[in-house]
């Protein structure tokens, strides 16, 4: 009997030894969109008789998987060949340091329930000594010891239950933290994929299956830093990737690449709609159109229209740009920086000065790099010479731009208005007169020379019977139809003065709207 029972337990043993398990997926490469992720693996599967000279294998995909994606690839040289593929969702087996996660929230979970339940204890005693205080003490001595004990006990209940009270709420923040950490480590995924793959071929004992697959809970954005050294004449510029993932599994030594826009995956060109041309209809008969195919729409509620034009820009796909990062390590739930480019940047620094609108001086930065760019958009952190100056949105593409850093405090533009006349009607023979003298005052009080671009909005005459008369003491460097603009230098902690006069003539009957610059 003992013979018997130790072969079949062995046979046991053996046969659960030998027999194939599911393989788990692990990433060779990713390619990461800003959402999502494109993962290729090479994994060694071990299959298992299916009947009828077919093969089945098993492999485990994160929650996060998307199957109805998964393209399978057998290596060309085999002879064995993938007739089919299905999926479907299983309870997930955690890993040691999800399950300690796990072990962890239970604890405290437990110890909130006994925290609450002390509380409420408490209360109950304060409230059954608060009900005491009505009792029928019949003496003065017995209402002395009474009220000496009733103090003694509501004050011990109160001072325990303040103690218990922020016990409590550290458990439900330290709750929370925990559950937080699961939910980045699973992407609040508690399912895997498994999915079987189905072969026809010589029998063999394993296959080198490659797979090729989208998954959620993961992405990257760009974050840039640009630091502009006016004296230096550059921009110093940092572009780094913020990636993350939550497939529940860490990834050790995948190949990482980055980009900017996910692919749209199609298996079939668009349709081509037919060009007709025909005219148009009236409204009447447009109406009647549209009444009678509501009519006929298999919901009431829903109007039926037939395809635009517009439709095929919504599902043309779009090249997108690539960076190969290397080979890293991304364990799930942990966010970690990437740096891509460190550069320094030649640019041409100008203040730019608007003294009608405000006394502020902006810091403009112009670039011109030998080679084009292409910056996605995210979001960058503005500097000058090392100090922050705001965070903000930020793409680039080409070769040319320019960017603005902010006011610059030591540089002022003061405005003043030296004269406003209007002549009255037959001041001139049927002629009326308007005329404004400003003078603006550009004043530098770094200790290094400055280029400044003032820009000077001009009166836009909208009547031919209005003449406009234009005078400055500095000729405009550029004269564009809506403004003035004049390049100065400006010396260190000096001032610069330009004065312009603006004269409106018009018939003496004419109610002239002088706009905001009255």
């Amino acid at each position: 009997m003992t013979r018997l029972f130790l072969r079949s337990f062995f046979t046991i043993v053996l046969a659960v030894l030998f027999l194939p398990f599911p393989a788990t997926a692990a990433p060779r490469q990713v390619t990461l969109f800003p959402d999502s992720a494109r993962v290729t693996d090479v994994l060694a599967v071990p299959l298992q008789p299916a009947g009828n000279d077919r093969f089945r294998a098993v492999v485990i995909l994160p929650g996060q998987a998307q199957p109805d994606t998964i393209r399978a690839s057998l290596p060309v040289e085999l002879p064995q060949r993938i007739i089919d593929q299905s999926w479907r969702q299983v309870v997930r087996q955690d890993d040691a340091r999800l399950g300690d996660f796990r072990r962890q929230l239970q604890g405290v979970k437990a110890e909130r329930i006994s925290l609450f339940a002390a509380i409420q204890a408490l209360e109950a005693q304060i409230l059954f000594w608060q009900a005491q205080a009505k009792g029928k003490a019949k003496t003065l001595e017995e209402t002395d010891a009474f009220s000496l004990l009733l103090s003694k006990s509501i004050k011990k209940a109160v001072q325990d239950k303040l103690t218990l009270e922020p016990q409590l709420l550290k458990a439900e923040e330290r709750i929370k933290t925990l559950q937080e950490e699961i939910n980045r480590i699973t992407g609040q995924k508690e399912n895997l994929w498994e999915v079987t793959f189905l072969f026809t071929g010589p029998a063999a004992r394993e296959l080198s299956l490659t797979l090729d697959y989208s998954l959620g809970g993961c992405g990257w954005a760009p974050l840039y830093r640009l630091d502009a050294r006016p004296r230096s004449g550059v921009i110093l510029f940092t572009w780094e990737a913020d990636i993350w993932q939550s497939s529940g599994v860490d990834w050790k030594k995948v190949s990482v690449r980055l980009a900017t826009l996910p692919p749209r995956p199609t298996l079939s060109p668009p349709p081509i709609l037919p060009w007709i041309i025909r005219p148009r209809p009236s409204l009447i008969s447009r109406a009647r159109t549209m009444a009678d195919m509501q009519a006929k729409a298999p919901d009431a509620g829903v109007m039926v229209a037939s395809p635009s034009i517009d439709e095929p820009r919504e599902i043309r796909q779009s090249t997108y740009a690539l960076w190969q990062i290397g080979e890293r390590d991304i364990d799930a739930g942990v966010r970690q920086r990437i740096k891509i480019r460190d550069e320094s940047w030649p640019a041409d620094f100008l203040h730019i000065l608007r003294p009608s609108l405000t006394a502020q001086a902006f810091v403009q930065a112009g670039i011109r790099l030998t080679e084009s760019k292409d910056i996605p958009p995210g979001q960058a952190t503005f500097l000058m010479d090392g100090a922050i100056l705001a965070k903000r949105p930020f793409s680039f593409a080409g070769r040319e731009g320019a960017f603005f850093f902010g006011d610059d405090p030591l540089v002022i533009a003061e405005s003043h208005l030296l004269s406003r006349k209007a002549g009255a009607k037959g001041f001139i023979t049927d002629r009326q007169t308007q005329e404004w003298v400003w003078r603006y005052d550009i004043r530098n009080d770094r200790s290094d020379a400055i280029q400044v671009r003032v820009e000077d909005p001009l009166p836009q005459v909208r009547d031919e019977r209005i003449k406009l008369l234009l005078n400055y003491d500095k000729d405009p460097s550029d004269n564009k139809d809506d403004m003035a603009v004049w390049i100065l230098s400006v010396p260190p902690g000096g001032k610069v003065s330009l004065t312009s006069t603006v004269r409106l003539e018009a018939p003496a009957e004419m109610d002239l709207d002088l706009g905001w610059r009255r």
